[in-house]
């Protein structure tokens, strides 16, 4: 019986399909690696005998087929699976990360909403509708169109119509010119 507490394909740096030749490469090249006369390292003899064992496994294709077959059992009774385990760990802590990672860029983008709309409040109600019909940036004219409303100036409402009207807008900001002028109250939409 062979041991499948070790990973052998791990031990010889090879894929689990690795063919009888790459195996016969990887363990000429840990040989010539771990061998007491090149490597001075006391853990060598050891390596040297996992190397010897391992080779000795996955080059016969009989015990190799019995391996491969106890070492997936064990790793499915025991949970001695590492290599599966970690790979699980390393996807959870990745999707972790990229949650965070997500919830900082939107939490920075509502910082820099909060200040954009603290900065355009201040402005008048001319720099705001030049804010909405000029701006490249989709948030400022969301944000002048809030305060536009916010301010119910009825005055403003010729104007934003004329911006409606322009090919120029994109359908979002429309849709959010329509809202402001519905709150000003100008159903003629």
């Amino acid at each position: 019986m062979v041991n499948t507490k070790k990973d052998y394909y791990k031990i010889l740096g090879v894929s689990r399909n690795a063919t009888i030749k790459e195996i016969k490469e990887a363990y000429r090249r840990l040989v010539i690696k771990y061998h007491p006369d090149i490597s001075r390292k006391k853990e060598t003899g050891e390596m040297l005998k996992e190397v010897n064992e391992a080779y000795t496994v996955l080059s016969n294709p009989k015990l190799r087929e019995e391996y491969d077959k106890n070492y997936k059992i064990e790793i499915n009774n025991n949970g001695n699976g590492k290599n599966e385990e970690e790979f699980s760990i390393k996807k959870v802590i990745d999707s972790i990360k990229k949650t965070v990672k997500v919830a900082i860029m939107e939490l920075q983008r509502i910082i820099d909403e909060a200040k954009l709309d603290r900065n355009i409040a201040k402005l008048s109600n001319e720099e705001l509708l030049q804010r909405v019909a000029f701006s490249e940036n989709e948030f400022v004219k969301i944000a002048a169109l809030n305060i536009i409303k916010m301010r119910k100036k009825r005055s403003t409402i010729p104007y934003l119509l004329q911006i409606l009207q322009s090919d120029s807008t994109p359908e979002k900001i429309k849709q959010k010119i329509k809202e402001t002028l519905r709150e000003l109250g100008y159903y003629n939409i």
